[in-house]
């Protein structure tokens, strides 16, 4: 088994790309975490977002069976890299203005890249992680932004 066998480069700079703006917020803002009601909830999301983020870029082999034709790699890569534009640009808006409709437009934008992503490479885990990351960003960010 080879290298490209087990890391799938496009997806792993998509992760790379999903987690930089997080990791960058993180560090130039300071949010209070008290605030999230339910603890399960806040470790949920972090469960299913590092999971995303690590399936994307990592081709485990268990319950995979990869693109079932080769136009469903080119539609990928298409479309994940226009949501990822998208999702860049709703990053950039939202660092200049916080509020609770931009920030549930990037939980559903990137939810949708890594559910996407686990649809069409026919991935279980990635998709199941994606699920469990999307309702877990969902309760942080009503959370979080309560008006």
């Amino acid at each position: 088994m080879g290298f490209f066998d087990v890391v799938n480069v496009y997806g792993l700079l998509f992760a790379i790309i999903l987690a930089v703006p997080h990791v960058v917020y993180a560090r130039t803002h300071n949010y209070d975490l008290k605030a999230i009601n339910n603890r399960a909830m806040l470790y949920i999301e972090r469960t299913g977002k590092y999971c995303s983020l690590f399936l994307m870029g990592i081709n485990v082999g268990v319950l995979e069976k990869g693109f079932t034709a080769p136009i469903m790699e080119v539609y990928w890569l298409i479309s994940t890299s226009v949501l990822t534009v998208i999702y860049v640009v709703l990053w950039i808006v939202f660092f200049k203005k916080e509020t609770k409709g931009f920030a549930y437009l990037l939980t559903i934008t990137a939810a949708l890249i890594v559910i996407q992503s686990g649809l069409l490479q026919v991935k279980t885990l990635l998709l199941t992680a994606g699920i469990v990351y999307l309702i877990g960003e969902l309760y942080v960010t009503s959370q979080a932004f309560k008006d």
